[in-house]
């Protein structure tokens, strides 16, 4: 009588366990969806009648109920026997067996290799179990909604867009619906949203410009040597931007024109943005009036830096280098360390030490969190050891550093956090 019982309960569970598969199935990314599920979308879900995410919890609770009556059907049947210790352990070995087979392997077998049709007769007998758990499956939801209730609110625990669209790509990636390439481009299409124009701009120190009173033949030589395409020009300091030069309209004079012609006839006009400008929306503006660079202004009113259109591409796509730009990206060293510059992207640490930036750090570039971490400009061979990086000064001046290497931490966060 015990072992009718057990194989029924077996029969029930492997049952039950199937369309538990289904129902978690549905709320997942996949690359290819099997013929059951298929059936189980058109036709079983619907005579079914619960929504996906109340399926799959009454048909969760129900399962590891059947475990739990099941198991102990196996135990009663080896204490029947009357075998001792040793009939209770083969008692309870036996019934792992099954469980593990009508629970788990045998579902998803069936989810794979059937069409789900079988399933359709049983409906009715899914529906009754179904209903006779109703009362357990309403006090759980009830518990879960008072502990809701109990928990911080819903706006304070509400979740940043880019985490969730971040949650997808993981879970595209995993499934391998996305590459890792076409992972980590979307990645960046998110982060581009929350950047600011500060953020990708070309610093202040770093921009190449020309002054207003200088000759064509120097403006010439400074092209040639830096190989920019267009040339801000300036009165006297950078905080007086007096537009830009494009470099093919120098070279498109004849020897005339260049001995009567200066710097300010060839001037085009230079648009200035505040540096807390979505960068989003600057691209936009610019590709709308076919703008490709613009300068960058702060709160009190100088001159930040530059930001072109190149410069907010490479946000999205990576570094774009012409064939004349040195590579500057990453020198790999055979100790596992790497050597970059102090204007190297510090989103990039990840790929490289599985260093994610905290909320509190705002720098953004490997230069300035090296000032930001030592709490001064630090100067060559000055190192600072911190949350799993080694950072060592291998360049620098008295306003920034230039050139970095870059180390696991021999210290780990936790014993830093000891220590201070």
């Amino acid at each position: 009588m015990i072992l009718l019982l057990v194989f029924i309960l077996s029969c029930l569970l492997c049952l039950v366990s199937f369309i538990q598969v289904l129902y978690l199935e549905s709320l997942r990314l996949r690359t290819k969806e099997y013929e059951s599920l298929e059936y189980f979308k058109a036709v079983l879900e619907d005579r079914l009648g619960f929504e996906t995410e109340v399926g799959a919890f009454t048909f969760s609770l129900i399962k590891h109920t059947l475990l739990v009556v099941c198991g102990a059907a196996f135990v009663a049947e080896a204490a029947a026997a009357g075998k001792g210790w040793l009939g209770l352990a083969e008692g309870f070995l036996l019934g792992w067996v099954v469980m593990i087979c009508a629970a788990y392997l045998l579902p998803h077998m069936l989810y794979r290799r059937s069409s789900g049709r079988w399933a359709l007769p049983l409906t009715p007998l899914l529906l009754f179990l179904a209903f006779l758990f109703k009362p357990l499956t309403l006090l759980l939801r009830f518990l879960e909604s008072l502990f809701e209730l109990s928990s911080p609110s819903a706006e304070d625990q509400k979740q940043d867009p880019s985490e969730e669209i971040g949650a997808l790509i993981s879970a595209g990636e995993e499934e391998g619906i996305i590459g890792k390439e076409d992972s980590r481009l979307i990645q960046n299409v998110v982060a581009f949203g929350d950047k600011r124009v500060r953020e990708v701009m070309t610093p202040r120190r770093s921009v190449v410009a020309i002054e207003i009173s200088n000759s064509l033949e120097e403006l010439r030589k400074l092209a040639k040597e830096q190989q920019f395409s267009r040339v801000p020009v300036y009165a006297e300091t950078l905080d007086h931007m007096r537009g830009f030069i494009h470099v093919r309209d120098l070279y498109e004079l004849d020897d005339a024109q260049r001995a009567t012609k200066t710097i300010t006839d060839l001037i085009r006009p230079l648009e200035g943005v505040p540096e807390t400008k979505p960068v989003a929306k600057l691209l936009r503006e610019m590709q709308e009036r076919g703008i490709h660079i613009v300068y960058v202004v702060d709160e009190y009113g100088s001159v930040a830096g530059l930001a072109t259109m190149e410069d907010l591409v490479e946000e999205v796509f990576g570094e774009i280098r012409d064939e004349h730009e040195p590579q500057r990206d990453v020198e790999r060293c055979a100790d596992g360390s790497v050597i970059v510059s102090g204007s190297f992207d510090l989103d990039h640490l990840e790929e490289l030490f599985h260093f994610k930036p905290g909320e509190e750090i705002e720098s953004t570039t490997v230069g300035g969190l090296a000032c930001e971490w030592y709490g001064a400009v630090p100067k060559v061979g000055d190192r600072v050891d911190r949350d799993g990086l080694c950072i060592e000064v291998l360049s620098a001046d008295d306003y920034r550093v230039d050139r970095v290497r870059i180390s696991t931490s021999a210290r780990q966060p936790e014993d830093q956090e000891e220590g201070e």
